[in-house]
C-alpha cells in the first residue's frame, strides 16, 4: 500500500502542474470547465506519450519538482480547480491567510538555507521546539477563523512527520516545499495590489 501511495505522491505536484497549465492555455478556445478539464486530462495524456532522451515530457516534470508538503499539494489542487472553473479565490480571506504563511514560511526557510543567512532555520525541522510552537500557533489562529482547510493540511503534515510517513525526517518537509512557495507567491502577487487598492480606497472616507 505505502509504495503505491509513494508513486502517486512523488508525482501529484508534476501531474497537478501539468494539468493546471494545459488547463489555463485552454482557455483561450474552452469555454466550459469540463472542456478545460479534458484539455487537463488531454495534456497529461500527451505528457507521458512524448519523450525526451528516452524519458517522457512528465518523467522530466517529476524530476524537476519534489514531492510536494500536505499544504502544499492542497494548494496546487486549489490552483487546478481555479485553472479548470476560472473562479478566483484571491478574496477568500482563508486562501489568503494560507497562501500568506507559505509565503512567510519560504522566508524564514530558504535564504538560510542556500546561504543568505549565517544560520540554517532547516535545523529547526529536526529538533527543538521553535518550529513545533510556532505550527501551533497557526493551527489556534486558524481554528479561531474557521479556517478549517488549513488547519486540516498542517494536522496531516504534522501526522506524516509524527509516524515517518515519507522519506525526510525534517518537519519542515511536511509543511513547506519550494513549489509551494513559488505558487504562493504568485497569489500574492495577485492579491497584494487589490488589497492594496482598497485600503487605499478606505483611507478618505476614515478620515472624514
Amino acid at each position: 500500500m505505502m509504495p503505491t501511495i509513494d508513486f502517486l505522491l512523488d508525482r501529484s505536484s508534476a501531474a497537478l502542474i501539468v494539468f493546471m497549465a494545459v488547463a489555463t492555455m485552454s482557455g483561450i478556445v474552452a469555454k466550459t470547465a469540463t472542456a478545460r478539464a479534458a484539455a487537463g486530462i488531454g495534456g497529461l495524456v500527451i505528457a507521458l506519450l512524448i519523450t525526451i532522451s528516452k524519458r517522457s515530457i512528465f518523467d522530466w516534470a517529476v524530476s524537476a519538482v519534489e514531492r510536494p508538503s500536505a499544504p502544499g499539494l492542497l494548494l496546487l489542487v486549489v490552483f487546478a480547480i481555479s485553472a479548470t472553473t476560472w473562479r478566483s479565490y484571491r478574496l477568500v480571506p482563508e486562501f489568503r491567510f494560507g497562501t500568506g504563511m507559505l509565503v512567510l514560511g519560504g522566508l524564514l526557510l530558504y535564504p538560510g538555507g542556500v546561504g543568505f543567512l549565517n544560520y540554517d532555520t532547516y535545523v529547526l525541522g529536526y529538533s527543538g521546539y521553535l518550529l513545533p510552537m510556532l505550527l501551533a500557533a497557526i493551527l489556534v489562529y486558524a481554528v479561531y477563523r474557521h479556517y478549517f482547510l488549513v488547519v486540516l493540511a498542517l494536522n496531516l503534515g504534522i501526522l506524516g512527520f509524527l509516524l515517518s510517513a515519507g522519506r525526510s525526517l525534517n518537519l519542515w518537509d511536511y509543511v513547506i516545499d519550494p513549489v509551494a512557495w513559488f505558487f504562493a507567491i504568485g497569489a500574492w502577487l495577485a492579491i497584494a495590489p487589490g488589497l492594496l487598492s482598497r485600503k487605499l480606497a478606505a483611507a478618505p472616507s476614515l478620515a472624514n
